[in-house]
């Protein structure tokens, strides 16, 4: 092996060494071969004269290399200098709220049987009342109010039985009266005639909270975990007006801004709390409007009311706004009285009629079961002459297959004597 072939081998050992260990498009080959062929060498140890002077072969070797290693330093931070390319900006798509789920927390016990009819003879409110479903509990609680005072029941759904409550204090009247079960909070909350009280059913308890003036509706926000309610007072003068939310564990009020006109007034309309568009669903009767009855949805995020071009058949009100209930199995709100049950899907803008009721049991309220999935109807008792003869029963409505099943049947009382 020739001298220049010797040296080329070695230098291009050193520089590949030395680039395998920094980034370069240098090639170790190439540089090596051209340097050794176009300064042959003698053989000894002088391999190269600058000036005048002999320089040694490896001092010429690491001066070479060590301008390589300068020119390769001074080439990445020249690089380095350089504004690095601008990346486009990466916007996060507009993400819907979600609307957290509203449980149930609570399952009927193995072995319970929420289909089979409870007992006919056992006790039950005389009359029926503003109803709520405690979620936590799995339990219905009512209000009525029985001449004697305010009374406090319970439905269990698992079992299908009533049960009354014997709280050490009550609301002393029910006037206007309504029923909100709060799941934050874990509280039915009663709004009666500018008066609030909150009921712990576990501990069987009511306590009074801060007063307010009327209340046209109430409902639950899952959203926020506040009551929504429109507050009207009876005085035309007075600027309490408007809808607000009511938290319930600070028991503090707070107004809620409206950016555009919805109904007249939304006093005489059913509200309920549709999840699957996270809107406010109003229906009810516009005096002199053509047509009468309408629907209107209300996004509490913006404060924005928005009006449906849907038509539903006519719900007679008689002077009550008819009942109305979310039906979170099929993401639908259900509306009726005195009339054909129906639906409405929000997020189709469209109404369909379900199966109506056993004619035998007159609609007197309608609750949501989150727990069975169904509606459950409390029939209105019997009158005749003035006074209840059988009090009602109660039916469910399997949402699914549209059947209708008697879970309590009315009470065998026999009928007041006749006067003739």
């Amino acid at each position: 092996m020739t001298e220049c072939d010797a040296f080329e081998v070695r230098l291009h050992a050193a520089v590949h060494g030395y680039v395998g260990r920094v980034s370069s498009d240098l090639d170790p080959v190439e540089l090596a071969h051209r340097i050794a062929t176009s300064k042959p060498r003698r053989r000894g140890r002088v391999a190269l004269t600058w000036r005048g002077f002999a320089v040694p072969r490896r001092t010429w070797i690491l001066l070479l290399l060590a301008g390589l290693l300068t020119a390769l330093v001074a080439g990445m931070l020249v690089v380095g200098s350089q504004p690095a390319p601008k990346l486009p900006a990466v916007v996060p798509p507009v993400v819907p709220p979600v609307v957290p789920p509203v449980g149930p927390t609570f399952v009927c016990p193995p072995g319970s049987t929420p289909d089979t009819p409870g007992p006919v003879d056992q006790a039950r409110p005389p009359d029926g009342g503003p109803m709520a479903f405690d979620r936590r509990a799995g339990k219905l609680v009512a209000v009525l109010d029985a001449g004697k005072g305010v009374e406090t029941w319970t439905f269990d759904v698992c079992t299908n039985t009533w049960t009354q409550m014997h709280p050490v204090w009550l609301p002393p009247t029910l006037e206007q009266a309504q029923l909100v079960y709060d799941i934050d909070s874990d509280a039915t909350i009663l709004y009666s005639d500018g008066k609030v009280w909150a009921y712990n059913l576990r501990a069987d308890f009511w306590i009074e909270q801060a007063p307010t003036p009327w209340m046209a509706w109430a409902v639950y926000d899952p959203v926020s975990g506040l009551v929504v309610a429109e507050v009207a007072d009876r005085n035309p003068w007075s600027s309490i007006k408007g809808l607000w939310t009511h938290d319930v564990e600070s028991d503090t009020w707070t107004p809620i801004h409206q950016a555009n006109a919805g109904p007249e007034t939304a006093g005489g309309y059913a509200i309920a709390f549709d999840a699957s568009v996270d809107r406010l669903i109003a229906y009810g009767d516009r005096p002199g409007g053509s047509p009468p009855y309408e629907t209107w949805l209300l996004d509490l995020r913006a404060g924005t009311w928005s009006r449906s071009a849907a038509e539903r058949p006519a719900v007679v009100a008689w002077l009550v706004a008819p009942e109305i209930v979310y039906d979170e199995a099929a993401e639908r709100t259900l509306v009726f009285r005195r009339g054909p049950l129906t639906a409405f899907d929000a997020s189709a803008d469209r109404w369909e009629i379900l199966p109506d009721p056993d004619p035998g049991m007159e609609p007197h309220s309608m609750v949501y079961d989150p727990m069975n999935r169904r509606l459950v109807n409390f029939a209105a008792p019997v009158w005749d002459k003035g006074r209840v003869v059988a009090e009602g029963g109660i039916e469910a409505l399997d949402l699914v297959t549209g059947e209708w099943t008697v879970l309590l049947a009315p009470s065998q009382s026999q009928p007041a004597p006749s006067s003739e």
